[in-house]
């Protein structure tokens, strides 16, 4: 009996392992075993930035089709990224609206145009599905109406954490009361349905904190003046990244209209802050933009302080920057891995694939009907000019694409002093600078041949919507102006058996020259400025031989300066424009400046434009000096290199530029 009472006991032992066994073989069934991998999810962010109205693989500077630019080729990347990696979120960094010939045409419309029909910009974004917009400084060009129709249309968010609207006229130089009432949410946490590598989906939450250039109250200070208010880009997200935290975010990308740079002491309102943000805690990866280079790539940012350029990352900090135009995709991968307390990053890898021949054609054809339009718009015509019309060597000699904008805003200028806009006793100067001298690509100069003369013309000549100001300025003050411009040249040493490099990193807008003043350059000596406008070296002087009517400048004389709002407002960092010194602004477009003065002149003078090319400057070589720099290699550029003295031809590099030596004259 003690027999069976045993074996009934096992029975019953043995049935209730049975259930046991098939419960853990369900539960295994629904769950990964014990000892495999914790659950990991691959997250990709895709970036464009600075597209800068370029939708269409057009180029409007010579009405042809292109591929080295454009969202619809850009698109064809993003479809492409998008089907390797189900896990995606797709971002705009800013510098959206403004800057193709498109552009232009949309904001001549309006932003009642823009409320009824939407931008046809944000029309492609809408198509292609972004999921957040920032802004950047572009943007406010158009002013605040047009942005905020423009906005209005976009089927997801747009933020900025560091653009607030003014409490008071006080809209620059010192710290604001607060962080009240912005402009836009200055953050977004969004949550999708992400899929781990067994198939199962998670409700993960990612943040995504936009940011602006503070200069935008300079740069556009007729728009801006006591409507708009700024705060440090680093600042901003100090106090805004631990909020994104507690509110949830499990990851933090940061998305700075900002390029990178390392000072020796961070100075507040920094325009390039990328850098500072990747020591922000909390913050996993950064999209930035801005400067149109290309991160990791762009040798602009080899020698930085923590910055692999090779594999992307900032600080330790996963950072990609797509270049400009749409002509690459910025990728940043993220692996997340799940832990008690949330999702974490664990691994990162970045990417900038470059576009090709592929585009997406049914955006293409979704934008068509503007660009038919826009098309039409750049073929009025305005009149003829006898000669080319180039920056080819605009930072070498004098050029005539410089001319024509300081002819137009001369003439401009006296005619308001005529109205008495502008005090009558000062003589009006101007400046202007050569926008497109081959920072961008091998032809990237403005060259309008002999002929016809259209608007579309004035794209080429004048990239951006600045409108024109006017400042008063002393002769002495003039003389900094212009010695800020010699950042554009390399010091020069004397009798040196190899050619030296000429040209600084330094932009061709920044390359102010003055009409109605003689002046040289004289380049053997030590600048006196840095690129932030600072004195670095008081005792120096490359700005030489400079004259007013044939005699030596009078440095207590005033003068009316007549140049745009970017200059004006403080753009670019020159001593002494910081809007302070602003006597006239006007609501015209320099481009429309020039048009009317290329329609009256040409009436003057029988349909065609006037030119004549003042050579009030020199550049100063040292004696036995030979320079190198790259320009041109199109038949206009040769042509012109034949007429500049000791100038030659000795190759073309790998990037299709031409390689120049340019020898010191014997008589300098």
């Amino acid at each position: 009996m003690n027999n069976g009472k045993g074996l009934s006991s096992m029975l019953q032992t043995a049935a209730v392992m049975v259930v046991l066994a098939t419960s853990v073989g369900i539960l295994s069934a629904c769950s990964p075993a014990v000892n495999e991998e914790p659950a990991r999810i691959e997250l990709r962010l895709m970036e464009t930035t600075d597209l800068h109205a370029y939708m269409l693989g057009f180029d409007y500077f010579r009405q042809q089709p292109t591929e080295a630019h454009g969202l619809v080729h850009t698109a064809a990347l993003i479809h492409a990224a998008r089907a390797e990696n189900p896990n995606h979120y797709l971002v705009d960094n800013g510098d959206l609206i403004q800057g193709s010939a498109l552009g232009d045409w949309v904001a001549e419309q309006g932003a009642g145009y823009v409320n009824e029909h939407n931008h046809p910009i944000m029309r492609a974004l809408n198509y292609l599905q972004y999921d957040v917009g920032n802004m950047g400084n572009h943007e406010f060009n158009y002013g605040l109406e047009f942005i905020d129709a423009t906005a209005a249309g976009a089927n997801f968010p747009y933020i900025s954490a560091n653009v607030l609207h003014a409490e008071s006229e006080d809209t620059w130089g010192k710290v604001s009361e607060g962080w009240d009432n912005p402009m836009f949410p200055p953050y977004v946490i969004l949550e999708k349905p992400l899929v781990d590598q067994y198939g199962n989906a998670h409700p993960v939450k990612v943040g995504f904190i936009g940011f602006l250039p503070p200069q935008i109250v300079r740069w556009d200070l007729q728009h801006l003046q006591g409507k708009v208010r700024v705060r440090d880009i680093v600042a901003a997200a100090e106090y805004f990244v631990p909020q994104m935290r507690a509110e949830g975010a499990e990851v933090v990308v940061a998305i700075p209209h900002s390029g990178l740079r390392n000072y020796a002491s961070y100075p507040e309102f920094a325009e390039q802050a990328s850098y500072q943000l990747a020591a922000v805690p909390g913050i996993d990866a950064i999209l930035f933009g801005h400067q149109h280079q290309l991160f990791p790539g762009s040798p602009a940012y080899d020698d930085l302080p923590g910055v692999d350029n090779e594999r992307g990352y900032v600080r330790g900090i996963p950072a990609v920057s797509p270049g400009y135009w749409g002509n690459h995709l910025g990728i940043i991968d993220l692996t997340l891995e799940q832990t008690r307390t949330g999702w974490g990053v664990v691994a990162s890898a970045v990417s900038v694939p470059a576009i090709d021949e592929r585009k997406d054609e049914q955006l293409e054809a979704l934008l068509m009907a503007e660009h038919e339009e826009t098309l039409a718009m750049l073929n009025q015509p305005l009149g003829a000019v006898s000669e080319r019309i180039s920056s080819l060597f605009a930072r070498i000699q004098p050029s005539t694409a410089v001319q024509l904008i300081n002819d137009a805003q001369t003439w401009y200028a006296k005619a308001a002093q005529e109205n008495g806009d502008l005090p009558a006793d000062l003589p009006i100067l101007s400046a202007a600078a050569p926008f497109r001298n081959g920072s961008q690509h091998a032809d990237d100069y403005t060259v309008i041949a002999a002929g016809e003369f259209t608007l579309g013309n004035l794209v080429d000549l004048y990239v951006y919507p600045n409108t024109l100001q006017v400042v008063e300025l002393t002769g002495a003050q003039i003389l900094e102006w212009l010695e800020m411009s010699a950042l554009a040249y390399r010091q020069i040493a004397a009798n040196q058996p190899s050619a030296q490099p000429l040209f600084a990193r330094f932009p061709s807008y920044n390359f102010d020259t003055i009409s109605g003043l003689e002046f040289a350059f004289a380049v053997s000596e030590p600048p006196r400025y840095n690129s932030n406008g600072e004195l670095i070296n008081a005792e120096a002087r490359r700005v030489v031989n400079v004259r007013y009517q044939g005699e030596p400048l009078d440095l207590a004389q005033r003068f009316l300066v007549v140049t745009n709002n970017y200059r004006a407002g403080g753009g670019g960092s020159f001593p002494g424009l910081d809007g302070s010194t602003l006597v006239y602004a006007s609501d015209e477009e320099v481009r429309k400046v020039i048009a009317d003065y290329a329609r009256y002149n040409t009436a003057q003078n029988e349909g065609e434009l006037a030119l004549d090319l003042q050579r009030n400057w020199e550049i100063l070589l040292p004696a036995g000096a030979t320079v190198e720099f790259r320009g041109n290699d199109s038949e206009a550029g040769k042509a012109e290199a034949a007429l500049v003295e000791g100038l030659h031809r000795i190759d073309q590099d790998a990037d299709g530029y031409a390689v120049y030596h340019l020898k010191a004259s014997e008589a300098h």
